[in-house]
């Protein structure tokens, strides 16, 4: 995951650069924030907590790259879920409907029998979300995802509702 969100910022340093307070620009930009999320895994049949940090790509705020954790709580298990997304939200830092996807990772015991140890399952996501802007600094996201994991007759379909903090700044126009 962290050679993951290495590799985003090594590809795109100029709009990460220009979003930090005091840099190049940095008042035409949507700010960076971070949020945690909650659900439930109708494949699992599991309850879900989450945490994400959803990053522009652009100054309107229209792309951003999110990348996000979860833990899946089931009977006598955790599974951990890790995405890489990249979202289109027509809205910008207004908020609104957003599309997307990316790369998705699953760990879990996938097999039938509990003696089979751990193992990663990587495959690709789909996410269908709505944003609320952020006037007062808090975010609001409902999140519907599905996962598709190739490798296993398993495909997660997660709902969540979510709270957003930009890390600096709090411009709602533009």
């Amino acid at each position: 995951m962290g050679a993951a969100l290495l590799m985003v910022i090594l590809l795109c340093p100029s709009p990460v650069r220009a979003q930090q307070p005091g840099g190049a620009g940095a008042e035409g930009w949507s700010p960076v924030s971070v949020g945690i999320r909650f659900g439930y895994d109708q494949s699992a049949n599991g309850e879900v907590a989450g945490a994400q940090i959803r990053v522009p790509v652009l100054p309107s705020g229209r792309v951003e790259l999110i990348p996000s954790a979860d833990v899946i709580f089931l009977s006598g298990l955790r599974e951990y879920g890790f995405n890489l997304d990249a979202v289109f939200m027509p809205g910008g830092r207004q908020g609104g409907l957003y599309l997307g996807g990316g790369f998705a990772l699953r760990n879990s015991i996938f097999g039938l029998e509990p003696t089979e140890e751990r193992s990663n399952e990587t495959g690709f996501g789909a996410v269908v979300g709505m944003k609320t802007g952020a006037p007062a600094g808090l975010a609001i996201q409902v999140e519907f995802r599905w996962i598709f994991l190739p490798g296993i007759d398993f495909d997660p379909r997660v709902v969540t509702l979510g709270l957003n903090y930009p890390l600096w700044g709090r411009r709602t126009d533009g």
